[in-house]
Protein backbone atom coordinates (compact mmCIF):
# COMPACT_ATOMS: atom_id res chain seq x y z
CA UNK A 1 0.00 0.00 0.00
CA UNK A 2 1.39 3.57 -1.00
CA UNK A 3 0.32 6.15 1.43
CA UNK A 4 0.82 10.32 0.94
CA UNK A 5 0.75 11.86 4.27
CA UNK A 6 0.41 15.77 5.48
CA UNK A 7 1.15 17.44 8.30
CA UNK A 8 0.04 21.71 7.82
CA UNK A 9 -1.31 22.04 11.60
CA UNK A 10 1.89 23.68 13.21
CA UNK A 11 4.98 25.90 12.19
CA UNK A 12 6.04 22.88 9.95
CA UNK A 13 4.39 22.12 6.97
CA UNK A 14 5.61 18.36 6.12
CA UNK A 15 4.91 15.52 3.23
CA UNK A 16 6.07 11.85 3.13
CA UNK A 17 5.19 9.46 0.62
CA UNK A 18 4.87 5.89 2.29
CA UNK A 19 4.96 1.60 0.85
CA UNK A 20 4.47 -0.77 3.31
CA UNK A 21 5.49 1.42 6.06
CA UNK A 22 8.83 2.20 4.54
CA UNK A 23 9.21 6.22 4.16
CA UNK A 24 10.16 6.64 0.33
CA UNK A 25 11.07 10.20 0.52
CA UNK A 26 9.84 13.72 2.59
CA UNK A 27 9.64 17.25 2.53
CA UNK A 28 9.45 19.65 5.13
CA UNK A 29 10.42 22.90 6.11
CA UNK A 30 9.32 25.54 8.66
CA UNK A 31 6.49 28.06 7.67
CA UNK A 32 8.37 31.21 6.08
CA UNK A 33 4.90 32.15 4.63
CA UNK A 34 1.44 29.95 4.27
CA UNK A 35 1.53 26.45 3.67
CA UNK A 36 -0.59 26.97 1.33
CA UNK A 37 2.79 28.21 -0.99
CA UNK A 38 4.32 25.29 -0.44
CA UNK A 39 2.24 21.73 -0.19
CA UNK A 40 1.68 21.34 -3.08
CA UNK A 41 5.23 21.79 -4.31
CA UNK A 42 6.47 19.69 -1.45
CA UNK A 43 3.65 17.08 -2.66
CA UNK A 44 4.91 16.86 -6.27
CA UNK A 45 8.68 16.63 -4.93
CA UNK A 46 7.93 13.98 -2.40
CA UNK A 47 6.14 12.49 -5.35
CA UNK A 48 9.01 12.56 -7.88
CA UNK A 49 11.62 11.55 -5.35
CA UNK A 50 9.72 8.38 -4.76
CA UNK A 51 8.46 7.88 -8.27
CA UNK A 52 5.34 7.84 -8.30
CA UNK A 53 2.16 9.50 -9.27
CA UNK A 54 -1.15 10.94 -7.12
CA UNK A 55 -3.08 8.03 -8.80
CA UNK A 56 -0.67 5.22 -6.95
CA UNK A 57 -1.61 6.58 -3.87
CA UNK A 58 -3.65 3.93 -2.14
CA UNK A 59 -4.45 6.19 0.86
CA UNK A 60 -4.42 9.87 1.73
CA UNK A 61 -3.63 10.80 5.28
CA UNK A 62 -3.51 14.55 6.67
CA UNK A 63 -2.79 15.67 10.28
CA UNK A 64 -6.43 16.74 11.18
CA UNK A 65 -4.91 18.45 14.38
CA UNK A 66 -5.54 20.10 16.80
CA UNK A 67 -3.35 23.31 16.20
CA UNK A 68 -3.47 26.20 14.05
CA UNK A 69 -7.26 26.39 12.55
CA UNK A 70 -6.17 27.72 9.30
CA UNK A 71 -2.83 25.50 8.51
CA UNK A 72 -4.75 22.13 9.44
CA UNK A 73 -7.61 23.41 6.87
CA UNK A 74 -4.72 23.52 4.03
CA UNK A 75 -3.77 20.45 4.56
CA UNK A 76 -7.10 18.83 5.04
CA UNK A 77 -9.22 19.97 2.46
CA UNK A 78 -6.27 18.95 -0.11
CA UNK A 79 -6.45 15.56 1.17
CA UNK A 80 -10.24 16.02 0.79
CA UNK A 81 -9.75 16.87 -2.62
CA UNK A 82 -7.44 13.92 -3.66
CA UNK A 83 -9.75 11.13 -1.72
CA UNK A 84 -12.42 12.79 -4.10
CA UNK A 85 -10.61 13.14 -7.57
CA UNK A 86 -9.04 9.51 -7.46
CA UNK A 87 -12.16 8.11 -5.31
CA UNK A 88 -9.48 6.95 -2.77
CA UNK A 89 -9.75 6.43 0.79
CA UNK A 90 -8.35 8.87 3.40
CA UNK A 91 -7.78 8.72 7.05
CA UNK A 92 -7.22 11.81 9.56
CA UNK A 93 -4.42 11.54 12.53
CA UNK A 94 -4.03 13.29 15.61
CA UNK A 95 -1.08 15.92 14.83
CA UNK A 96 -0.78 15.15 19.17
CA UNK A 97 -0.27 11.26 18.28
CA UNK A 98 1.94 11.93 15.30
CA UNK A 99 4.08 14.46 17.25
CA UNK A 100 4.07 11.59 20.40
CA UNK A 101 5.25 8.85 18.20
CA UNK A 102 8.30 10.71 17.21
CA UNK A 103 9.49 9.46 20.82
CA UNK A 104 9.96 6.25 19.78
CA UNK A 105 12.47 7.12 16.91
CA UNK A 106 15.12 8.41 19.38
CA UNK A 107 15.51 4.50 19.96
CA UNK A 108 16.26 4.96 23.71
CA UNK A 109 14.33 1.74 25.76
CA UNK A 110 15.27 2.83 29.08
CA UNK A 111 12.46 5.36 28.14
CA UNK A 112 9.72 3.14 27.39
CA UNK A 113 8.22 3.03 30.62
CA UNK A 114 7.59 6.36 30.73
CA UNK A 115 4.04 7.90 29.45
CA UNK A 116 4.18 10.43 26.61
CA UNK A 117 2.37 14.16 26.60
CA UNK A 118 2.31 15.69 23.67
CA UNK A 119 1.80 19.56 23.71
CA UNK A 120 0.96 22.15 20.99
CA UNK A 121 0.57 25.80 21.85
CA UNK A 122 -3.07 26.62 21.68
CA UNK A 123 -1.85 30.27 22.56
CA UNK A 124 -3.71 33.02 25.03
CA UNK A 125 -1.84 30.65 27.67
CA UNK A 126 -3.22 27.19 26.90
CA UNK A 127 -1.91 24.28 24.99
CA UNK A 128 -3.19 21.24 22.83
CA UNK A 129 -2.02 18.28 25.24
CA UNK A 130 -2.74 14.51 25.35
CA UNK A 131 -1.07 11.24 27.10
CA UNK A 132 -0.22 8.06 25.39
CA UNK A 133 2.30 5.17 26.69
CA UNK A 134 3.99 2.76 24.99
CA UNK A 135 2.92 -0.93 24.84
CA UNK A 136 5.50 -3.15 22.47
CA UNK A 137 7.04 -0.26 21.19
CA UNK A 138 3.66 1.25 20.02
CA UNK A 139 2.28 4.54 21.07
CA UNK A 140 -1.24 3.79 22.62
CA UNK A 141 -3.25 7.05 23.48
CA UNK A 142 -4.16 7.24 27.31
CA UNK A 143 -5.81 10.45 27.71
CA UNK A 144 -7.64 11.82 24.63
CA UNK A 145 -6.58 15.43 23.02
CA UNK A 146 -7.71 18.68 25.39
CA UNK A 147 -7.42 22.04 25.63
CA UNK A 148 -5.85 22.93 29.04
CA UNK A 149 -4.38 25.90 30.87
CA UNK A 150 -1.27 26.16 31.42
CA UNK A 151 -2.13 27.14 34.88
CA UNK A 152 -3.68 23.66 34.92
CA UNK A 153 -0.77 21.77 34.05
CA UNK A 154 0.52 20.69 37.59
CA UNK A 155 -2.57 18.28 37.37
CA UNK A 156 -2.08 17.28 34.47
CA UNK A 157 2.13 16.25 34.71
CA UNK A 158 1.82 14.52 38.07
CA UNK A 159 4.22 11.86 37.36
CA UNK A 160 7.84 11.21 35.22
CA UNK A 161 6.64 11.68 31.64
CA UNK A 162 8.17 12.17 28.21
CA UNK A 163 7.17 16.05 27.39
CA UNK A 164 6.91 17.30 23.69
CA UNK A 165 5.86 19.42 21.19
CA UNK A 166 6.08 23.42 20.62
CA UNK A 167 3.45 24.13 23.46
CA UNK A 168 6.53 23.14 25.69
CA UNK A 169 8.89 25.36 24.20
CA UNK A 170 6.39 28.16 24.55
CA UNK A 171 5.85 27.96 28.16
CA UNK A 172 8.47 26.42 29.53
CA UNK A 173 9.50 29.14 32.30
CA UNK A 174 5.94 29.20 33.66
CA UNK A 175 5.99 25.80 34.76
CA UNK A 176 6.18 24.97 38.86
CA UNK A 177 8.89 23.17 39.89
CA UNK A 178 6.48 20.47 40.77
CA UNK A 179 5.91 19.96 37.53
CA UNK A 180 9.32 20.78 36.33
CA UNK A 181 10.79 17.78 38.49
CA UNK A 182 7.88 15.47 36.34
CA UNK A 183 9.36 16.54 32.44
CA UNK A 184 11.96 14.38 30.88
CA UNK A 185 12.90 15.47 27.40
CA UNK A 186 14.78 13.62 25.51
CA UNK A 187 17.38 14.76 22.66
CA UNK A 188 16.96 14.81 18.70
CA UNK A 189 13.46 14.40 19.34
CA UNK A 190 11.35 17.18 16.98
CA UNK A 191 8.65 19.79 18.65
CA UNK A 192 6.50 19.48 15.48
CA UNK A 193 4.11 16.76 14.63
CA UNK A 194 5.46 15.30 11.01
CA UNK A 195 3.77 13.53 7.84
CA UNK A 196 6.14 10.99 8.38
CA UNK A 197 4.81 9.87 11.69
CA UNK A 198 0.91 10.43 10.04
CA UNK A 199 1.97 8.16 7.35
CA UNK A 200 3.45 5.35 10.41
CA UNK A 201 -0.12 5.67 12.58
CA UNK A 202 -1.62 5.13 9.65
CA UNK A 203 -0.53 2.16 8.78
CA UNK A 204 -1.57 0.86 12.49
CA UNK A 205 -5.42 2.38 12.05
CA UNK A 206 -5.23 1.11 8.31
CA UNK A 207 -9.26 -0.04 9.25
CA UNK A 208 -10.29 3.55 10.22
CA UNK A 209 -9.61 4.48 6.37
CA UNK A 210 -13.10 6.31 5.12
CA UNK A 211 -14.47 8.32 2.39
CA UNK A 212 -13.36 12.24 1.87
CA UNK A 213 -16.54 13.78 2.87
CA UNK A 214 -16.74 11.60 6.25
CA UNK A 215 -13.36 13.45 6.81
CA UNK A 216 -13.06 16.26 10.15
CA UNK A 217 -11.10 18.81 11.44
CA UNK A 218 -9.92 18.10 15.33
CA UNK A 219 -10.86 21.30 16.84
CA UNK A 220 -10.44 21.75 20.15
CA UNK A 221 -11.18 25.67 20.26
CA UNK A 222 -14.02 27.27 19.19
CA UNK A 223 -12.85 30.45 16.87
CA UNK A 224 -11.79 33.96 19.17
CA UNK A 225 -14.88 35.31 18.15
CA UNK A 226 -16.93 32.18 20.03
CA UNK A 227 -14.83 32.52 22.44
CA UNK A 228 -15.53 36.11 22.93
CA UNK A 229 -18.84 35.73 23.18
CA UNK A 230 -19.18 33.13 25.42
CA UNK A 231 -17.02 35.07 27.69
CA UNK A 232 -13.86 33.04 27.97
CA UNK A 233 -10.86 35.32 28.44
CA UNK A 234 -7.42 35.26 28.47
CA UNK A 235 -5.72 34.58 32.04
CA UNK A 236 -2.39 35.89 32.56
CA UNK A 237 0.42 33.79 33.85
CA UNK A 238 1.91 36.12 36.00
Amino acid sequence: MIILACETSTLLGSVAVLEDNNVLSYEESLRKSSHSDSLNIFIQNALTKAHKKLSDVDLFVTGVGPGSFTGIRISLNTVKTFGYCFNKPVLGISSLHSLGLQALSSEQDEFFNYQVISMINAYKNMVYVATYRFENKTLIEVKKPEVVRVQALSEYIYKKSIICGDGYLAYEKYFPENVKQNIIRLKNVSDEPHAKMSGQLAFQNIDLKHSWEKLVPLYLRASEAEENLKGIRYQPLI
